[in-house]
């Protein structure tokens, strides 16, 4: 499974990098033809980041989502279960110590 995202994570890094090139490539290209600025090519640029930044955020809480959804089907504990127990766990020893306390005097 860690391979598995691993392997996702590279894949969509490669496919942004590509992306960005290629972009960059078409509004240089715009820019030399006179067909935009140069100032309105990096508007755009900058715009179709912030997009992709957004979209990224999306996909990546969808994600987030769907491991969760799958954790709880196959009955894993998540980090807030243990963390709730480990409290419990604290308060009954400190509980079982005070008790203690008490039968030794």
């Amino acid at each position: 499974m860690n391979e598995w995202l691993k392997n996702g994570f590279f894949l969509g890094l490669g496919a942004a990098v590509a992306g960005k090139e290629k972009v960059q490539t078409y509004l240089d290209d715009l820019v030399t033809k006179g067909r935009i600025t140069p100032k309105e090519a990096e508007q755009f640029a900058d715009e179709l980041i912030h997009k992709g930044e957004t979209k990224e955020e999306e996909w990546s809480q969808a994600s987030k989502d769907r491991v969760k959804g799958m954790f709880h089907d196959m009955g894993l504990a998540t980090r807030d279960d243990v963390e709730n127990l480990e409290a419990k766990i604290t308060h009954l020893e400190s509980l079982l110590k005070e008790e203690a306390n008490k039968n030794d005097t």
